[in-house]
């Protein structure tokens, strides 16, 4: 059972970006179904879902394998990165809710952390630079900067190596399963923070913990560190 000492015993912080930090999962979905509108296919939320926290490799071959041989996947995978893009320069990145209260908190911890996202590093960059959240952090290790993906735990052992902290001691926030899961195997305290997708049977028994909010984390690490140790 997950307790609060496991909160308490945390001194470094890796976040995924995408779903988590920035409320970019929702303009990504919009602008994959646009795409495919485009050529006269139904994107299904499901098939969308099945995508999320993958590296673009896995993300776009479970696509192509869910809209069959006979889809123009390359045409839509190319749509989607256009209209995603003109989402971003046209409306900005949102921020999900709470990012600058846990900023803020781990600033006052003087906790190192970092960015573990399955998201190309350049364009991972961009995007926290964008937010002013690039500077607030050690580093960013990114889906291409490791041989295997989420749901793998190379991302997280990178990025615990990276703020020097061991991964047993590293908070790890995610939104998605893969991540969820390569959290835990890099044996990371594990929060998930839904977004597009809820909790589910695989979720919910490898996630430590399960908040609504970055608000929420904040709150509960708060609490943790206000426990006396035993």
């Amino acid at each position: 059972m997950p307790s609060m000492q496991q909160l308490a015993s945390v001194r470094g912080v890796i976040f995924d970006m995408d779903g988590l930090l920035l409320d970019t999962e929702r303009l990504f979905k919009k602008a994959y179904q646009r795409s495919a509108s485009q050529h006269g296919i139904v994107l299904k939320d499901s098939v969308y879902d099945m995508m999320i926290g993958l590296r673009s490799d896995a993300s776009q071959r479970i696509l192509r394998e869910q809209l069959g041989p006979d889809a123009p996947s390359a045409a839509i995978i190319e749509g989607a990165r256009h209209y995603y893009y003109m989402q971003i320069e046209e409306e900005g990145i949102p921020l999900r809710p709470g990012v600058r209260e846990m900023f803020d908190y781990l600033d006052e911890l003087d906790f190192p952390r970092a960015v573990a996202t399955s998201t190309h590093h350049k364009l991972a960059t961009l995007k926290l630079r964008s937010v002013g959240l690039l500077d607030r952090v050690v580093g960013i290790v990114s889906g291409d900067q490791v041989a295997h993906g989420k749901p793998a735990p190379d991302i997280y052992l990178a990025a615990a190596k990276l703020i020097g902290i061991p991964p047993e001691e590293c908070l790890a926030l995610e939104d998605s399963p893969p991540g969820v899961i390569a959290a835990r195997k890099a044996n990371c305290v594990t929060i998930m923070v839904p977004d597009l997708q809820a909790p589910n049977a695989v979720t919910r028994s490898m996630a430590n913990f399960i908040y609504e909010s970055l608000h929420d984390v904040a709150l509960a690490l708060k609490g943790a560190r206000a426990i006396p140790s035993s």
